[in-house]
């Protein structure tokens, strides 16, 4: 039986949480945050390569705890967007202090992130295309590819590359990937929701021992591991020009496997709040695995990353919901051995691989370039 408490049952009718105002609301004491403040939470700044030669800025938080579930953090996409912001930074921090391990990063050309080796970049036809943008630059900027609308499911091989350092970072004990975590806001939600699909695809694949057997994909994808997301202010595209269908990007794993979402939005943003209701009823049911999927309301106009501002306390609700999801749906700790593993991704009856073959593929840190374009219908 499901091991939800009274945050995750109380709901109004219409299904949607019950959030308190801004004065009602509970926090974590004071004690808690002045230790919190005494133990000076911080992250580890890394780089991560992607398999295209991008490489990402990112900030770790390793838990004081071993073997922790796993925080990905996704901010929006486009011009002056990074994961540099205060409110991101907080709940980096309160998750972290929560026994989280978490990583958030910037996407490439955002923030940073802007470095590429170009022998490598230039390899992919979906990254010639940006030449001409891009011209004789020694770095990346969004600007470069935000107006083509066809590339932007391509920033899908960014949080590839940081779910694969994770899997290395897991087999120390930093962290835990079998429990998986996603929180994006915005457009950077929906590329999130992409990645989701992606991985709901993605088995592992045993080689065969010998010329008298068989190589075997696992039994469980890869989209196991996440068990569960938040998402600020989700967006139906990834640009104007470029509409996606959430509703059906997060049908496999939502509907269909029952993963933990929640879908924020500010009661006075309209349009969110017509799509984030909607994205509920589309992917719950009233079978009880589905009581962590809800759309959840906050009394504010703000949106994306702002649901995030200290006055709100969202970030209290955000880690209480999680504790709720990890005590009902944790995964046990598991090596992962990245490097010596291989992956298809799988297609109705066809296989494509996502890391390549034995013996191509071992000591890879990236699974291949892919358009994603498949992940995103």
């Amino acid at each position: 039986m499901s091991r939800l408490t009274s945050l995750a049952l109380c709901l109004l009718s219409g299904g949607v949480f019950l959030v308190p105002s801004m004065t009602e609301q509970g926090s974590r004491s004071a004690a808690q945050e002045a230790k919190d403040a005494k133990d000076g939470a911080k992250g580890q700044a890394v780089k991560i390569p992607t398999v295209d030669g991008v490489k990402l800025n990112a900030m770790f938080y390793p838990s004081a705890k071993e073997n922790s579930p796993t925080v990905i953090m996704l901010h929006p996409i486009g011009d002056g967007k990074s994961m540099n912001t205060q409110e991101w930074k907080q709940l980096a921090e309160k998750l972290q202090a929560a026994n989280y391990s978490v990583m958030m990063f910037d996407f490439r050309g955002h923030g940073e992130s802007t470095s590429f080796d170009k022998r490598e970049f230039f390899n992919y036809a979906a990254n010639k295309n940006l030449a001409k943008q891009i011209k004789e630059e020694e770095t990346l900027d969004v600007k470069d590819y935000l107006k083509t609308a066809s590339y932007l499911p391509v920033l899908v091989n960014d949080i590839a590359a940081v779910k694969a350092y994770l899997d290395r970072k897991n087999d120390t004990g930093a962290c835990n990937t079998a429990s998986t975590i996603v929180i994006g806001a915005d457009n950077g939600a929906t590329l999130g929701a992409i990645w989701v699909n992606s991985e709901w695809h993605r088995y592992k694949y045993t080689p065969p021992i010998n010329a008298f057997t068989k190589g075997e994909l696992a039994k469980k994808p890869e989209g196991n591991d996440i068990i569960g997301a938040v998402f600020l202010t989700i967006q139906p595209n990834l640009v104007s020009t470029r509409p996606m269908n959430v509703g059906n990007i997060l049908k496999n794993a939502c509907k269909d496997h029952f993963m933990a979402s929640v879908f924020f939005y500010g009661a006075q943003d309209t349009k969110a709040k017509e799509y984030s209701k909607g994205l509920e009823t589309k992917l719950k049911t009233k079978n009880k695995k589905h009581d962590f999927t809800q759309a959840v309301e906050w009394n504010t106009n703000l949106s994306g990353v702002k649901l995030l501002t200290k006055a709100l306390k969202s970030d209290d609700w955000i880690v209480k919901y999680l504790d709720n999801v990890v005590a009902d749906r944790q995964n046990e700790w598991a090596k992962r051995d990245f490097e010596n593993s291989y992956y298809y991704w799988r297609m109705g009856a066809q296989l494509v691989p996502a890391k390549r073959l034995p013996p191509a593929g071992k000591g890879d840190k990236n699974l291949v370039f892919d358009t994603y374009e498949k992940f995103a219908q």
